[in-house]
């Protein structure tokens, strides 16, 4: 299924790129993340829709006192038609948030930017803001590579863990998530890290 989603354009992600990388630092991969491929895909839809149906229904009924023959109490028009409609209007929120979740995910596909250079591995989402994030290539611990049959996949990159407070060990992690031939770039890290 493919839904048209106003994106920026490769050479707006190309230009902004270009202005992050530092003198003597060398693009050595960017790819854009595959939709399909990211958290929230539209497979949530098949619950989401029969939930959203449901709730929808449910409001509708629960509207029903108000247009009820004359004879029925006040008191019930005022408890059922404020009290239900009150309660189902929570479901009907989650279940609009369920349906924008796979479409919230292919445009910040459209939107985002993985590279890799030869200093660091950087992310650049365009949105309003504009966010950067990244990570030096000696600050890199071990990776995890999680790939499909068709070579998209995710790089899970430790970049330190620490004990916090409670004396749990927390590790901190750059996350590459959806690109298409990440066994490559697993490879390239691990040569440019050297």
């Amino acid at each position: 299924m493919t839904i048209p989603v106003p994106s920026p354009s490769p050479m707006v992600l190309d230009q902004a790129l270009r202005r992050e990388l530092v003198a003597g630092e060398r693009l050595l991969w960017s790819k854009q993340p595959l939709a399909r491929r990211l958290k929230g895909g539209f497979a949530i839809w098949i619950f989401a829709i029969p939930w959203t149906v449901f709730a929808l229904f449910w409001e509708s009924a629960a509207f029903l006192p108000w247009f009820a023959s004359s004879k029925t109490p006040d008191v019930v028009r005022l408890t059922f038609g404020i009290v239900m409609p009150l309660f189902g209007l929570p479901f009907i929120l989650i279940g609009l948030w369920m349906l924008w979740r796979p479409l919230k995910a292919v445009r910040q596909a459209k939107n985002t930017i993985y590279c890799l250079t030869t200093r660091r591995v950087i992310r650049i989402v365009d949105g309003k803001p504009r966010t950067v994030a990244s990570v030096l290539l000696d600050q890199i611990g071990p990776i995890d590579r999680s790939e499909a049959a068709d070579g998209t996949g995710h790089l899970y990159i430790q970049t330190h863990s620490h004990v916090d407070c409670e004396g749990d060990r927390t590790t901190e992690r750059f996350e590459v998530l959806g690109v298409p031939d990440v066994a490559r770039l697993e490879r390239l890290l691990l040569e440019t890290r050297g």
